[in-house]
């Protein structure tokens, strides 16, 4: 059995390591890197950049025993920043495992998504932290340009990204712009956005409805049409 990882007392570090043991189990899972090559997601900067992961059930086998207190204490906390269900599962399990980050590189939102097509029926396929969405991926992102290409969606984010458009961002789904979206456009002096949605129903309707909320801020917008039924990736 691999060594216990030594966990911080603190539950931002705490999460903060969490993710870092999801980056290194995906440099090490060729399942998971066969995944983001199938999805298009194949710039070889792509996973170190975003700190991208995989849950794959192990992280509990680097944790102390459940007879133990420590054991025990551990796993409550990984609850309580969400890594954890209350049934003791991990809360990824299974999934590619992105993580939004703040300007001092502390994990501040997570998203999950499941690498397997053969699951239980009614199984989710997306997956966040419990709790309401914080932050912005690739922020950094937004200080290269006044233009920027928001997406509603991270898997088509990065797929713009790893093809060299670096200004792009994402929304938490159709109705997942945020505040900290919009403090992120002040913040950069962001001008105009492209709202690459997908061009379906859903995706229509929330571009049309941001746009809107946009242009009341003086940010211009216009739409990226995919052909109908097409989003990003």
């Amino acid at each position: 059995m691999p060594a216990p990882i030594e966990f911080d007392a603190d539950d931002q570090a705490l999460l903060n390591q969490s993710i870092d043991y999801y980056h290194e189990t995906l440099k090490q899972s060729p399942e998971a890197q066969a995944y983001l090559k199938g999805r298009g997601l194949f710039h070889p900067e792509l996973i170190t950049q975003f700190k991208l992961g995989y849950a794959n059930r192990t992280l509990g086998l680097r944790l102390p025993s459940t007879d133990r207190q420590a054991g025990l204490s551990i796993r409550t906390r990984l609850q309580k920043v969400g890594i954890y269900r209350d049934s003791g599962h991990e809360h990824f399990n299974g999934s590619l495992v992105v993580p939004i980050l703040d300007g001092a590189g502390n994990v501040v939102e997570v998203y999950g998504r499941k690498i397997r097509d053969d699951l239980r029926k009614g199984t989710p396929l997306h997956l966040y932290l419990p709790g309401p969405h914080r932050g912005v991926w690739n922020e950094a992102g937004l200080a290269t340009s006044k233009e920027i290409i928001l997406c509603e969606a991270l898997i088509d984010a990065m797929t713009f990204w790893s093809h060299g458009f670096s200004n792009v961002t994402a929304a938490y789904g159709v109705e997942g712009f945020t505040q900290d979206h919009l403090d992120a456009f002040k913040r950069y002096g962001t001008e105009r956005v492209l709202i690459a949605f997908d061009r379906d129903e859903a995706g229509d309707r929330g571009a049309a409805k941001l746009a809107a909320q946009l242009a009341e801020k003086g940010i211009e917008c216009y739409r990226v049409l995919f052909p109908s039924g097409k989003d990003a990736n």
